[in-house]
């Protein structure tokens, strides 16, 4: 056997793009206090649904629906494959407005289109994204002052 020649490989950005399951909201009563929240983001493929809670500080967590009306169970499961991993890519621009947020951010994310296109679901992503960090500041200077 050979030797293992040492790696010339860079150490790693110190962004990593994943998506753990303590970030993925569960449980019929958290997805029940976002239907009934009124604040909500839609997109021509993505309507998202958000809570922000000041009491408790579990972070944000986030759902993937992707309701009936869309296809058969593949199809659905596929919409909701590609809106995780546009998440997941995207989420760094939440994840750094919340950093110094003092409360926690429930959000899910529901298809609205028929046939996903992964450019569109991503770019509708990143809109939801920004407007959810721009709400959140806002919301948060509003109670510093």
């Amino acid at each position: 056997m050979r030797k293992k020649e040492p790696s010339n490989f860079t150490a790693p950005s110190p962004r990593r793009f994943t998506l753990p399951k303590s970030h993925i909201l569960r449980g019929r009563r958290n997805f029940q206090q976002l239907f009934e929240s009124r604040k909500f983001i839609n997109t021509p493929t993505i309507s998202v649904r958000f809570a922000v809670y000041s009491s408790n500080k579990e972070g944000f967590k986030v759902g993937f629906i992707s309701p009936k009306k869309i296809g058969n169970a593949v199809q659905r499961n596929r919409y909701k494959r590609l809106m995780r991993e546009a998440y997941r890519l995207n989420k760094h621009t939440l994840s750094e407005a919340m950093n110094n947020f003092e409360g926690s951010l429930h959000v899910v994310c529901i298809a609205r289109h028929t046939k996903p296109d992964y450019h569109a679901i991503e770019n509708d992503m990143v809109t939801l994204l920004g407007d959810l960090r721009s709400r959140i500041l806002s919301a948060n200077k509003s109670e510093e002052f």
